[in-house]
């Protein structure tokens, strides 16, 4: 099977050339970091106010509950998170003022409990339908989709005097 080193081009300078896809990138960073590092603000930036983010629990929520929600949970279970997006496809509306957009995510969770830690890794996507508002692209629906998850003990660890850790909030040293 042959690809068509012409269409892919073309489809990269589209890409490449336009601001859009790239408002679509740091809108799902922006999540990324918010939720590891506990800042609902950063967390926020790339949601329309209102969003709707389904499959996170038993009924759909708004953005700025799930932002409370979420921070408060992770708080309480977890002392670390990660999430990583890596592959991404943009299929923008006719019209082109809206696109679905999906990416892959892998995120791992560290717990800590009765002097053991566990490792839950999540590897899914997000379906999410960006809308453009007064010239902003975010996120105005997210669903969410599990494709495998595991949790395993963690026997040890890479943690020495050689590196700091990272912490959540507002103690990491991103912030020092």
């Amino acid at each position: 099977v042959g690809i068509d080193s012409a269409a892919v081009v073309a489809y990269d300078l589209d890409m490449t050339t336009d601001g859009v896809t790239q408002q679509i990138r740091n809108a799902l960073l922006s999540y990324c970091r918010g939720i590891d590092r506990l800042d609902p603000v950063v967390l926020a930036a790339g949601f329309h106010p209102g969003a709707e983010l389904r499959d996170y629990g038993a009924e759909p929520m708004s953005i700025e509950t799930f932002v409370e929600v979420a921070l408060a949970s992770l708080r309480r279970r977890f002392i670390s998170t990660q999430h990583r997006v890596s592959n991404m496809s943009i299929d923008f509306d006719s019209d082109e003022a809206g696109a679905l957009v999906e990416t892959y995510v892998l995120a791992f969770h560290v717990s800590a409990a009765d002097g053991h830690h566990l490792l839950h890794t999540f590897n899914g996507r997000y379906i999410d339908r960006f809308e453009e508002r007064y010239g902003a692209w975010k996120i105005a629906t997210r669903t969410l989709r599990n494709d495998w998850s595991k949790i395993e003990p963690i026997d040890r660890t890479m943690r020495g005097n050689w590196v700091a850790s990272g912490r959540v909030g507002d103690s990491d040293p991103l912030w020092d």
